[in-house]
């Protein structure tokens, strides 16, 4: 019996041995929080601590993503040595926030075959904590709901941040959104401070133009702010982190179809102006119907077409049909777009008669749908007439494909008799030879020759003008000053016709579109030489011809 009662007690050492071995190989774990009675979305801090080895990326932490807003985990070991004693210790500690009220359980973690417990959290509402709208507010504004197909309206929206914007976490800005329809950004994003009912606010403004192609009814909803921000409590002193999620306003957009009977370029818009402005080669302004000009001076025409609610590629081309005793120079249209979002196109044309009489410029028609008044109209323009008289420098412009002359007939004329014909030859011939004698004489006698030198002639201030125009490829300038140079000076039949083909050269190298090189030097070049045969002056200088000995 004594025997069998000391084999128990060794068994039970031993037993007790090696429970003390394995609690010692185990590494202890728990977790513990800041807080565990907090406020929705009220910050607090989770520490899980482990005596053993550890590497951060040991314990996972996403299965807290479902209830609560979570910082980034930070991690950090520590060693400490007491009485040659060594220990070491791992932690984690990681911000969170509760994104719902009631009990919630933060699950216990297991590291090494140890594991924490877990901790259930009393969520309380916040009553003090401000709503969305108190920090972060989207409002937009579109134009017109009801469009024809190519009919655009304008979406304005605007972000208005009423808190510092460094606070903002997690930010993520929806654009607007629109099954069936076209939806572009009309230009680029506008941030700037500004002062609403006495607060500093940050302000971002977008527009949007959305374009119908097809009939029907479509959802339109306004951009989309999402995100977070840390927020203060002054009263206790805590942090919250406030989600912010905005609810998008919608808009219905009814699109109408095309109207079967339309005619012309479908171009639908709530509001179109089209206007003209004639100009001569001066740039002085024509109000009559009948203008008097001359062959060879120009005149300008430019036309403006203002549309709303079409964007540029909508524009239809507005063709103009001079007629043939007129040359034609047009100018590539020219766009912008307004403030208010219309769009203008405007062309310009220099037109140069090239015959004496009346000449009609036809006028412009262009149809367009009223989208308001829902129905269709016409924007008209006059033409002009023009009495051309001859210019002054009367010389009839040339061909563009002269025809070839007939030869002229040759008569053969047999003489029998040459009467005194001979006599008179050899009179002239001696009388040459004499010339030519004397002329060698008098050279043989000259100690010196003259020599004239020219003075460099001044470049008059039209000519001037015009090698501005041209610099600056600015047809119409270039036509004004060129015909007020014609005006100062008096050209001979030849000069004219040099002239108007520079002119012509010149004009197809501006208005071409195969992008011809404008430079103009040709014809500042005949200039030059005009003025210099009209301001001709020398001066006579003497200078020695013979040579001094070697």
């Amino acid at each position: 019996m004594k025997f069998l009662f000391s084999h128990i007690i060794r068994m039970l050492s031993l037993l007790t041995l090696t429970l003390v071995s394995v609690s010692a190989l185990a590494d202890n774990l728990y977790a513990t929080v800041s807080k565990n009675r907090v406020v929705q979305n009220e910050v607090f801090q989770l520490q899980v601590t482990t005596d053993g080895k550890a590497s951060s990326d040991d314990i996972d932490f996403s299965v807290l993503n479902k209830d609560f807003t979570m910082g980034r985990p930070s991690f950090g070991t520590s060693v400490s040595i007491i009485n040659g004693s060594r220990s070491s210790q791992a932690q984690w500690t990681v911000s969170l926030a509760a994104k719902h009220t009631g009990i919630i359980t933060i699950p216990s973690f297991t590291l090494n075959g140890a594991q924490s417990q877990a901790i259930a959290l009393q969520v309380q509402k916040d009553t003090n904590a401000p709503a969305t709208k108190d920090l972060v507010e989207v409002t937009s504004q579109l134009d017109k709901t009801t469009l024809y197909p190519k009919e655009t309206a304008l979406l304005k929206a605007r972000l208005i941040v009423k808190t510092d914007p460094r606070r903002l976490q997690s930010t993520n800005i929806e654009p607007p959104k629109v099954d069936g329809m076209e939806l572009k950004s009309a230009g680029e994003p506008k941030q700037y401070q500004a002062v609403m009912n006495g607060l500093q606010v940050t302000v971002v403004d977008q527009n949007f133009r959305i374009t119908a192609t097809k009939p029907g009814t479509f959802t339109l909803s306004e951009p989309k702010f999402e995100g977070s921000v840390l927020y203060g409590n002054d009263y206790d002193g805590s942090t919250r982190i406030v989600s912010l999620n905005t609810t998008p306003k919608t808009y219905q957009i009814h699109v109408e179809p095309q109207p079967q009977d339309y005619k012309g370029v479908w171009l639908p818009t709530s509001h179109l102006t089209l206007k003209q402005r004639w100009t001569d080669g001066q740039g002085n302004p024509i109000i009559q119907d009948t203008f008097k000009t001359k062959v060879g001076d120009s005149l300008n025409r430019e036309i403006t077409l203002e549309v709303a609610g079409v964007s540029q590629n909508e524009l239809p081309d507005i063709t103009i049909n001079n007629p043939t005793d007129v040359r034609t120079y047009a100018e590539k249209p020219h766009f912008k777009t307004l403030d208010n979002g219309d769009v203008v196109m405007t062309l310009k044309q220099v037109v140069i008669p090239s015959k004496t009489g009346n000449l009609a410029l036809p006028g412009v028609s262009l149809n367009w749908w009223n989208s308001e008044a829902k129905r269709e109209q016409t924007a008209t323009l006059s033409g002009l007439t023009l009495a051309v008289s001859p210019s002054d420098n009367a010389q009839p412009l040339p061909a563009a494909n002269p025809a070839p002359s007939a030869p002229a007939q040759v008569k053969v004329v047999t003489q029998q008799d040459a009467g005194f014909w001979p006599y008179l030859t050899g009179l002239f011939a001696v009388l040459w030879l004499a010339t030519l004698g004397l002329a060698f004489y008098w050279k043989r006698k000259a100690p010196h020759e003259t020599v004239v030198v020219e003075k460099p002639v001044q470049a008059s201030a039209q000519s001037l003008t015009l090698e501005q125009a041209i610099a600056a490829k600015n047809g119409i300038a270039i036509s004004q000053a060129l015909s007020q140079w014609r005006q100062t000076v008096t050209l001979t039949s030849e000069e004219e016709a040099e002239l108007t083909q520079e002119k012509n050269a010149l004009d197809q190298a501006l208005y071409s579109n195969k992008g011809s090189d404008l430079d103009g030097k040709a014809l500042l070049a005949l200039i030059r030489r005009i003025e210099k045969r009209m301001k001709k002056k020398g001066k006579t200088i003497k200078r020695d011809s013979t040579l001094p000995p070697l």
